[in-house]
């Protein structure tokens, strides 16, 4: 995969892909090819596929590479897509994962933070391992993801600038998880230059990220609302008003989006016309008659503040 060829990462929304299972477990295609086109007609700007939303431990390896191949068909060049490698029980077996994901075309394989030396390790072992990770795999595009489980690594400011630095323009995804806007400025001033695009992944910084210079959003909530999420990316600097409205408006139903996930997303989806069960293979519990009631009201809300623009 030639660093050349890839799509421009653009500024915006990168949702993070779900994974449509039929009601007997195994993975629901027709759904999921649904899925990435309800995503792609709500304006964002690229796909993270085979991520932790998408229940990335439960999948097995060929079940992610069948994903990937799934997700690079359908935006056929009209929107980039990542997806997690670095995923084994050994280093060569992580090292084989990237390689295999590079060749399902996507666009940058995104390493897992967590994946790359024990919880242990110190940030000179870190740099170590993304050092020799970057000598083994030639010119293949990589990202990074402060992916909370199985254990949550994030990458300091200092680090990641000298990653970007040493990855000479192959380090061009960042899923960052640190939820401060504070770091998340630092980690910017770090990366200048470098063509790293720092992603957001907590809602509540999203728009104070976006005014830092974040190259946009990718967490859960793009499940329940990618249009407009993709909107406040688009208008914040043109119109702070209309941003600042629908800020406020993610702040105040954020646990709508934390409860249950990622069923409730699966439910909330299918109100959206995505064809799709919501059968998980992660532990997680069913919503009462109560809550499915609560979930259609959060819906209609979300649809009222999409006219409201």
């Amino acid at each position: 995969m030639s660093i050349m060829n890839e799509r421009e990462f653009k500024d915006g929304v990168w949702p993070v892909v779900l994974t449509p299972f039929r009601e007997d477990g195994k993975i629901d295609f027709p759904a999921y090819r649904a899925l990435l086109e309800y995503y792609i007609a709500n304006g964002v700007t690229g796909l993270f596929a085979v991520c932790l939303s998408s229940e990335l431990y439960e999948l097995t390896a060929a079940e992610r590479l069948e994903l990937a191949r799934e997700a690079v068909a359908v935006a056929a060049g009209r929107v980039p897509v990542v997806t997690c490698g670095c995923l084994g029980n050994s280093e060569a077996e992580k090292l084989q994962s990237v390689f295999d994901m590079a060749a399902c075309g996507v666009d940058a394989v995104v390493i897992p933070a967590c994946q790359l030396v024990p919880q242990e390790a110190d940030d000179a072992a870190f740099r170590e391992a993304f050092g020799r990770l970057l000598a083994a795999t030639a010119e293949i595009r990589l990202g990074l993801y402060e992916c909370p489980v199985p254990y949550h690594r994030l990458v300091a400011p200092a680090l990641l600038g000298e990653l970007a630095r040493m990855a000479k323009g192959r380090l061009a995804f960042l899923k960052d998880t640190c939820c401060d806007a504070a770091v998340i400025a630092e980690k910017l001033a770090a990366c200048v230059g470098t063509g790293l695009k720092l992603y957001n992944a907590n809602l509540t910084t999203c728009l104070e990220s976006l005014e830092l210079g974040a190259a946009g959003y990718s967490g859960t909530s793009a499940n329940f609302y990618p249009g407009l999420l993709s909107e406040e990316c688009a208008c914040f600097r043109g119109d702070p008003a209309r941003a600042r409205e629908l800020q406020d408006f993610f702040n105040l139903v954020q646990r709508h989006v934390e409860f249950k996930y990622p069923r409730s997303a699966k439910l909330f989806l299918k109100e959206c016309g995505v064809p799709m069960t919501d059968f998980c293979r992660v532990a997680c519990d069913r919503l009462s008659g109560e809550q499915l009631i609560q979930l259609k009201t959060f819906h209609s809300h979300v649809e009222k503040m999409g006219k409201g623009k």
